[in-house]
């Protein structure tokens, strides 16, 4: 378990008895670590089983059939990406090596029908999702839309507890995320065969770029620790919860009285190589064009602003390992 990552319960917002002691809790986890653990999040379990069984089925297909669900444009983040073809560790400017792991993403699976995800200033941003057919895995595109949906409406709920904790009004940042472009990519870290490189990790150590994620980690093989001064902490796996976390947006916001906190994904023990790992991120990501910069109003801020789809831009195209 733990010594740092706070468990909280999001019952007491969520039905209205007591928002200012959630807010609380979760302001003084922000503050200090940047990592929370949420129960009582109103997420039903089918449609977490759904999202977990679809994303089983499309990774055990195989690389032949995954790999020929991919965008028609390379620079489009969407669909399936292979093993060792990202490296969180480069979004930082560090020379790492690429992550042991594969991953399937959509974005925005709402409707898109307003001008504004059409602007050409938007440019790809809300390019249209791949998926598998149901001749692949059946049932797949609408485990994943229910699944988005429903971390959606999760996000908008953080967000909102967010504001209070910073002592803003409840719905300050409802129409800064109300277009968001968040990514929700599944991820399967493989059995390992051989050893790693030297530094090569199941995710490199890195910080998410947005305002928030929320993690499912399934019940399967551990790995995520966040940095916690010169130490790695594990981060609590525990059932009917979500993992939350700050991403640079967030802390840039708040001109770093939060912090996005650097975290990563360890290999297994050698006696563990044969566990499979999956987890499902959902990277919520403000309206592209929100401006983001700090709201505190008594200090200097610490970063020059930048606009939601800017940075996110910057942080993907860094990722990409050239081959």
């Amino acid at each position: 378990m733990s010594r740092i990552v706070p468990v909280i319960d999001l019952t007491p917002y969520r039905d209205g008895r007591d928002k200012a002691a959630v807010a609380k809790q979760v302001g003084e986890a922000c503050a200090t670590i940047g990592f929370l653990v949420v129960r009582g999040h109103g997420i039903s379990q089918a449609t977490i089983d759904n999202m977990r069984e679809a994303t089983r089925q499309f990774f055990a297909l195989p690389y032949e059939a995954k790999a020929t669900i991919r965008p028609s444009d390379p620079a489009v983040f969407r669909g399936y990406n292979g093993m060792e073809t990202k490296s969180l560790g480069k979004s930082l400017g560090t020379d790492a090596p690429p992550d042991l792991r594969e991953s399937f993403t959509v974005n925005r699976v709402q409707d898109k029908s307003d001008p504004y995800f059409r602007s050409p200033a938007a440019g790809m941003i809300f390019a249209d999702n791949v998926w598998p057919g149901d001749d692949l895995v059946p049932g797949f595109q609408e485990a994943y839309t229910a699944y988005y949906l429903a971390m959606d409406a999760l996000a908008t709920t953080m967000m909102r507890i967010f504001a209070l904790a910073l002592d803003l009004p409840e719905h300050v940042f409802d129409d800064k995320v109300d277009k968001h472009f968040s990514n929700c990519s599944a991820y399967h870290y493989p059995p390992l065969t051989q050893a790693p490189r030297p530094g090569q990790l199941r995710g490199g150590a890195h910080t998410d770029f947005g305002s928030l994620t929320l993690l499912d980690t399934f019940p399967s093989a551990r790995g995520l620790q966040v940095r916690n001064g010169a130490d790695w902490e594990d981060v609590p796996l525990e059932p009917d919860t979500f993992v939350v976390n700050l991403g640079d947006l967030m802390a840039q916001w708040t001109n770093d009285r939060w912090v996005s906190t650097m975290h990563r994904v360890i290999n297994p023990p050698e006696a563990a190589w044969n566990i499979s790992r999956y987890s499902i991120a959902f990277f919520h990501q403000p309206n592209y064009d929100m401006l983001v910069e700090s709201l505190d109003r008594a200090n200097p801020p610490k970063y020059q602003p930048v606009t939601s789809g800017a940075h996110l831009m910057r942080k993907l195209s860094a990722m990409r390992v050239k081959v």
